[in-house]
């Protein structure tokens, strides 16, 4: 019988594809379809747009991946743990998308044209659920391999 063990490194990675999809969809929702200059301030709120996606990015990276090592593992900690340190990941990442928007708003930017807003976006919501992901699922070590 074998130890069922979980790859941080294939979660990380699974964490990206979601969270960049997701990234999409709620840029579509929000920011629309049609190619256009997006102000980082009023009226269109790019930059302020980094803190609910930063909070949900946060949120689910932390959250689904150490659920499904829990369930992979048989006897991971407990639900309440878990659930904890995804809220705290969330303020944590709400915390990180409003530096974003302050860092920004701050700087002054000029509009960015629409596509490469949306390019931002979907990158930076892999790369944050990549991050989380990765920080969240250490807390199974040593069940966790990093392959």
């Amino acid at each position: 019988m074998t130890t069922p063990t979980v790859s941080i490194r294939r979660e990380a990675g699974i964490s990206v594809v979601i969270n960049g999809l997701l990234s999409l969809a709620f840029f579509l929702g929000v920011f629309g379809t049609v190619s256009r200059p997006l102000g980082w301030m009023a009226p269109d709120n790019l930059a302020i747009d980094f803190v609910p996606q930063s909070i949900a990015v946060a949120l689910m990276s932390a959250l689904v991946p150490a659920l499904i090592a829990r369930k992979r593992l048989g006897n991971g900690p407990a639900l309440r743990p878990i659930l904890i340190r995804a809220a705290l990941f969330a303020l944590a990442g709400g915390g990180l998308g409003g530096l974003l928007a302050l860092s920004i708003g701050a700087a002054g930017l000029s509009a960015i044209g629409w596509g490469a807003a949306l390019a931002i976006k979907i990158a930076y919501g892999g790369v944050l659920g990549a991050l989380v992901a990765t920080l969240a699922l250490r807390r199974f070590v040593p069940a966790v391999r990093t392959a």
